[in-house]
């Protein structure tokens, strides 16, 4: 992940995934389109929004909704998000404490 927001250039939030196969950089696909998995998102409701982080605010809050409303687990559930999510605050605290070797939790 790339995010600049104070240096010269281009303003940016980026996500990037290299692999032998191929690479893709935000929407951009590079490799075997054959090994591609299918990106197509199911639309979103009438009135919502795309939002930021390249459209997909509404898309998380949608089956996030779609989850409750049909009584099922959402894709992204509370383990998932703190497996994403806790690494960079380890990391952080790893970085005010000189780089002190922290454990990262993994949540089931």
């Amino acid at each position: 992940m790339v995010v600049s927001f104070d240096t010269p250039g281009i303003e940016c939030e980026v996500g990037r995934v290299r692999g032998q196969r191929g690479s893709m950089s935000g929407t951009t696909y590079t490799g075997d389109e054959k090994r591609l998995p299918d990106l197509e998102c199911p639309p979103l409701p009438t009135g919502v929004a795309p939002g930021g982080h390249g459209g997909s605010h509404g898309h998380l809050m949608n089956e996030f909704v779609t989850a409750i409303l049909k009584d099922r687990k959402p894709l992204v559930d509370l383990a998932m998000a703190l497996n994403l999510t806790v690494p960079g605050i380890v990391a952080h605290q790893s970085a005010v404490n000189g780089g002190e070797s922290r454990k990262i939790p993994v949540f089931a």
